[in-house]
């Protein structure tokens, strides 16, 4: 009697309209409903997305249905899951993974699920999220098919889908796994390639933080001349606390010209940029006590341009390509926005003598951001761009990548993976719950969904998975 109520829950939900999008304040509800319409593996959109067509959806949801993996995706809007109460930003109920994870739990089949959310800007809350559920069977590159979708395509809905359904039914199986059993005796070259390996890291690495270096060395020595003139400016004083001040500043000054002296890489062009920033901060409490106030806290530089010192308040600015963001500005570029006039940035000259946003460059600033962004304690303030922060990070983790100790653990984890999931698929492979024997045997599990609600009482062994917003 349960299959045959199970069965006719799933042919209503085949023929009837999709059921009324749910308040954004019952996201379980409304997980409930998209499981609901993934009783068989495909895609389905909901009807609030206007990213996809519904010639592209059936298009999309024919090719998950061919697919090599049980597949089953769900494009939805990210105010059916946002439990924020304010309209300025996007609180998920779920994070990352855990929101294909929802849709799993809710279906109760092993597979590959995937949840696009839909939202006009990464910060409101557009992502992709996909993870691989299963005991048995072959692992596929999910992980690796979500960052392909995204960095290829986003945020072309279509195409980003159309790229993860070709990826992530491939089998993850490493060339090397058939070759591991005859591999021995291979001390010596292990050593040798961590060796060489480590050598070739060190070298690019060193070459791209002197490709750095020659950028940033002109600014900070023109920053450095102008700073040393103000301070030298300052007018004499028998108070004792300004008099001790001032020399404070001035010998952080040139503690910043000798650490750029004798400068190498990253390492210190962050550490000269904090210490003007500390310099420019002194200035500032400085000009306090002159004026009888208490000394201020510590804020984070102007944006616009760190010379300008420590921020004072906070304006929207919008550069010419990306959303509305707050930051933290000045005195007088807080003056000149209220005016309705163009802050004044710091530009910085590339090639063929164009001058760009300082913050623009690319990798040759990553440490200058990074080293005026620090409070010098290991704390820092939140630089609001975030193509800047992206490049970094993107520049760090190639570093990081290249070191011998990364790659071994890399590989180390691809085989151990990749002969469990071989091991487990060949023991397994006339099991009548194996959903790798074709989609008859996929079509015969779907009688198992539990797209009611309640979630799996026990999930199973995640294979791959990954989490992307753009």
């Amino acid at each position: 009697m349960k299959r045959l109520l199970g069965a006719i829950a799933l042919v209503a939900a085949a023929v009837l309209p999709a059921a009324p999008a749910h308040a954004a304040e019952d996201p379980d509800a409304y997980m409930n409903t998209v499981a609901g319409q993934l009783g068989e593996p495909g895609v389905w959109v909901d009807p609030d997305v206007d990213g996809l067509t519904a010639s592209e959806a059936a298009e999309l949801d024919r090719a998950a249905k061919a697919a090599g993996a049980p597949m089953r995706i769900a494009v939805i809007p990210a105010a059916r899951i946002n439990v924020a109460k304010s309209t300025y930003y996007s609180t998920p109920a779920w994070e990352g993974e855990e929101i294909a994870d929802q849709l799993y739990d809710r279906v109760g089949v092993e597979g590959v699920y995937a949840v696009l959310v839909d939202a006009t800007s990464e910060s409101k809350g557009r992502g992709f999220h996909a993870v691989q559920r299963a005991d048995h069977g072959p692992t596929y590159h999910v992980e690796d098919a979500v960052d392909q979708a995204v960095d290829c395509c986003a945020p072309d809905y279509e195409d980003m889908l159309v790229r993860f359904i070709e990826r992530a039914q491939d089998v993850d199986k490493p060339f090397y796994v058939d070759a591991a059993p005859y591999a021995g005796g291979v001390g010596g070259l292990i050593g040798l390639w961590w060796g060489l390996t480590a050598l070739g890291a060190r070298r690019t690495r060193r070459k791209d933080e002197k490709e750095h270096l020659e950028v940033i060395r002109p600014l900070l020595n023109e920053e450095i001349i102008a700073l040393s003139q103000q301070v030298s400016a300052l007018p004499t004083t028998s108070d004792p606390q300004q008099s001790k001040l001032s020399k404070d500043v001035l010998d952080t000054v040139e503690k910043a010209r000798h650490r750029l002296d004798e400068a190498r890489g990253d390492a210190d062009i962050e550490a000269v940029t904090t210490l003007l920033g500390s310099a420019r901060y002194g200035l500032v409490c400085l000009e306090a006590i002159r004026a009888g106030e208490p000394i201020p806290e510590p804020t984070a530089p102007c944006f616009f341009d760190p010379r300008h010192g420590p921020s004072a308040a906070a304006v929207e600015w919008q550069p010419e390509r990306g959303s509305v963001r707050e930051v933290s500005v000045c005195s007088a570029c807080k003056q000149r926005a209220d005016a309705g006039q163009k802050p004044e940035v710091r530009m910085v000259e590339q090639w063929e003598g164009r001058l760009r946003p300082y913050w623009m460059v690319g990798e040759d600033m990553a440490a200058y951001i990074d080293g005026y962004w620090s409070q010098g304690d290991g704390r820092r303030w939140w630089f609001p761009d975030d193509d800047a922060r992206r490049t970094a990070d993107r520049m760090r983790t190639r570093w990081h990548s290249r070191r011998p100790g990364a790659r071994l653990r890399l590989w180390g984890s691809d085989v151990g993976s990749s002969v469990s999931s071989w091991s487990s698929s060949s023991s397994s492979g006339s099991d009548d719950d194996s959903w790798s024997s074709g989609s008859s045997r996929r079509r015969s599990w779907s009688s198992r969904t539990r797209s009611s609600g309640g979630g799996s009482s026990r999930r199973s062994s995640r294979r791959s998975g990954g989490s992307r917003r753009f």
